[in-house]
Parts: C-alpha cells; sequence; structure tokens
C-alpha cells in the first residue's frame, strides 16, 4: 500500500526555489503520469467502457485485468513495499534505534498476534478471551452489527482485526502519501504554503479516507480474501452523511482558501503535477466514482508506482555519487523484485502447502499474515521515514 509515499513531513519553506525551476522526480512530463495521470486516464476509459462489457472484445479485457494485475504487482507492488524496508533499515542502528516503535515494536506486536493465531487457531474466543462475549452483547443491544467480533475460533477473530487495522491504516497511508506528493511538487514549483493551507489540503485528503471507512463498514455481507471470509467493524450509520460533508467542506476550503487564496494573492496557480495526486485520490477512493475493477485491482498499483517514483529519486540521489551507479541501481532493482516475490508469494505459499492450513483452517494462514503484515508494518516504517527535516531527505530527494 492494501495502499503507504512521503506525508505532511515535506513542507514548504522561505528557503523554497523559484518556479522556475524545473525540478522533478523524473521528468515533468513523467512525473505527471508516475503521480497520477495514468490512473485518471485509465479510470475514465474503464469508468466509459463499463455500460459496453455486453461486447466480448470490451468485457474480456475487464476479466483479464485479475491476471495481468498479479503479474504487475512483481514488477511494482511487491517493490514499492520492500523498497521501504530497505530505506529504513538500511539507515544504521541509530536510525533504527531512535524509531523503536514503528520499526522494532510494531512488527514484533504483529509477529506475536499472527503467532497467537497459529497456535491458537481454533481455540474458541469465549474461552481465550472471555469479555469479547459481553462486548459483542452490549453492542448488538444498540443495534451494531458484531459479525466482526462474534467469530467462534480464536484465529478467526484475531484475523479479523487485522483486517481492519489494514483498512483503517491504508487509507491513512493512500491520503498521506497524495498529501507528500502535492507538498514535494509545490517544493519543486516554489508554490509557498502557509501551514494553514497544509493542513487544509491535508485534512481534505483524510476525510476522503474517512468516507471510503464508514462507507465500507455498511457492507452487510462478508469480505473475501483468497477463500477466506471476514467481516469489517461495523460503524455508525451517521458516520456516512457525516464523513461526506466533512469532506464536502473541507473540498471547498481547499479551493477558496489555498487555491483561489493564492492566485488572488500573488498570481500563483498550482501546476498540474502538484494538482494531480490530488485529484487522483478522489478517483480513487470516493464510492460514487468507483468502477470495481479499477477500485480492486487497479488503484494499488497506480498507489505503488507513485510511490516508487519518489523513492527512485531519493536512491538515484544517494547513488549517484558512487562508483559503478549502473550495477549498484540494477543490483537494488533486482533485490526489491526478488524480496517482494519470496514475502509475499514463495514463502508463505510453501509453508501453507507444507503445513496444510488450508486443509486444517479454510485459510492459507501464511499467505493471508504476511499480506496483512507487510500492509500494516509499511504505513509505520512511513510514518517515519519521509521526514523533511530528515538530512538524508533534504540531501537526495529536495536537494
Amino acid at each position: 500500500m492494501s495502499q503507504s509515499v512521503p506525508s505532511e513531513a515535506f513542507i514548504v519553506r522561505s528557503s523554497i526555489v523559484s518556479p522556475s525551476d524545473t525540478r522533478a522526480l523524473t521528468t515533468r512530463f513523467l512525473d505527471f503520469w508516475l503521480l497520477g495521470g495514468a490512473s485518471l486516464l485509465v479510470w475514465a476509459v474503464m469508468w466509459i467502457l463499463q455500460d459496453y462489457r455486453s461486447a466480448w472484445a470490451i468485457d474480456s479485457h475487464f476479466k483479464n485485468l485479475t491476471i495481468t494485475t498479479v503479474s504487475l504487482s512483481l514488477l511494482v507492488n511487491y517493490p514499492h513495499f520492500l523498497i521501504s524496508y530497505k530505506l529504513a533499515y538500511s539507515r544504521g542502528t541509530g536510525f533504527i534505534l531512535e524509531r523503536w516503535w514503528q520499526l522494532l515494536a510494531v512488527p514484533a506486536l504483529l509477529l506475536a498476534l499472527f503467532v497467537a493465531a497459529f497456535i491458537g487457531f481454533t481455540t474458541p474466543t469465549a474461552t481465550s478471551l472471555p469479555f469479547v462475549p459481553a462486548i459483542a452483547s452490549t453492542l448488538g443491544a444498540w443495534g451494531a452489527n458484531t459479525a466482526a467480533i462474534t467469530t467462534p475460533q480464536l484465529g478467526d477473530l484475531l484475523f479479523t482485526l487485522a483486517f481492519n487495522v489494514m483498512f483503517f491504516t491504508v487509507g491513512w497511508h493512500y491520503t498521506k502519501q497524495a498529501f507528500g506528493c502535492m507538498m514535494l511538487y509545490a517544493h519543486f514549483d516554489g508554490y509557498r504554503l502557509t501551514p494553514r493551507q497544509r493542513a487544509w489540503i491535508k485534512w481534505s485528503l483524510l476525510s476522503i479516507s474517512w468516507l471510503n471507512l464508514a462507507y465500507g463498514s455498511q457492507q452487510g455481507g462478508p469480505l473475501v480474501f483468497s477463500h477466506y471470509s471476514y467481516y469489517s467493524i461495523d460503524l455508525p450509520d451517521l458516520l456516512v452523511p457525516l464523513s461526506a460533508g466533512i469532506l464536502a467542506l473541507g473540498t471547498a476550503a481547499v479551493i477558496w482558501t489555498v487555491f483561489w487564496g493564492k492566485y488572488a494573492e500573488d498570481g500563483q496557480r498550482p501546476t498540474l503535477n502538484m494538482l494531480v495526486p490530488y485529484i487522483a485520490m478522489y478517483v480513487w477512493w470516493l464510492p460514487s466514482m468507483r468502477q470495481h475493477e479499477f477500485y480492486f485491482l487497479l488503484i494499488p498499483f497506480f498507489h505503488s508506482l507513485q510511490y516508487l517514483a519518489v523513492a527512485a529519486k531519493f536512491e538515484h540521489g544517494r547513488l549517484r555519487s558512487l562508483a559503478r551507479y549502473e550495477v549498484r541501481a540494477t543490483g537494488i532493482v533486482v533485490a526489491v523484485i526478488a524480496a517482494g516475490w519470496l514475502s509475499f508469494d514463495l514463502i508463505p505459499s510453501t509453508l501453507d502447502k507444507w503445513l496444510g492450513t488450508f486443509d486444517a483452517w479454510h485459510i492459507f494462514f501464511f499467505f493471508t499474515a504476511a499480506m496483512l503484515f507487510i500492509n500494516i508494518h509499511h504505513y509505520f516504517i512511513d510514518n517515519v521515514l519521509w521526514r523533511f527535516r530528515d538530512p538524508a531527505m533534504k540531501q537526495y530527494l529536495l536537494a
């Protein structure tokens, strides 16, 4: 990510370069497509062709997307996760210990959760956690759907909770990444923003994830991941119109106080490269803009592509002064692709086959646990990795 680049850490300061300075991650033309432009084009095509799927020549390509995106994950989605591990854990012991909660405690807690799920998967929930039935009874009396916490087996409960934690962190991660890309291009373009203007942009983007989370919790039936069924936490129905109203107000505030405000003040307009991550988030996550295949299959791909554009810029800045640049860069690319394949596919699937987890529990235990672990931890890694004040970020990304 589930879904994820730089966050509010990319703060635009008075030492910004002039707008005439044509800085970019790759080239300004290619950046537009990588940061969201390609996703908007693909979404528009799929949205228009959705009504013509009775034609085999159109519908067949929609159906082929499942296999296509699985293959593309090996080259884009998986590396976007693994490069974050490389960037964080290669910074030295001091960097890791200073950020011990995100880089040491969180993975340890996640590992403990999945170890507990493995050891006691079929243990009755009421036996292991006797307080859970009481909570479910109270919530049920208030009219809440308690399917997420009334699973009879401990393993199902722990996996359900992990899925719901992933939904929350992925939403936060996606929106903070879009915000970071905007602030990065504001820095490149000399588009000076006040703290209040930055806050309006950040919170308007976060309100998209709130609406998406509230909307998703209203789906009454079970959700499915690789033959495993689970339920989302049932949030109050009121949160859907409430979060939609907050989003509408936030969007209006951004248009009026940020984009129009700056134009009225100094004649500056945001560039398309700064705007495209913002617009893309609305298309990606607003329920009213949803096209089924695009939402479930292609948004993670385009999010990963956006991330890799920034990570590649950082690695290029770090490697360009070193000898044998081509060899080093190629080694990193090959390593993150191989590590992604091992982490998401080969090792988990091999363990599931050897231990017969699906036959025993009707879940590909290690395959699912690996996906959840990496998706959740990825959010915490990025929360400390992309910081404007970080000397490495200043040197390799912003300079």
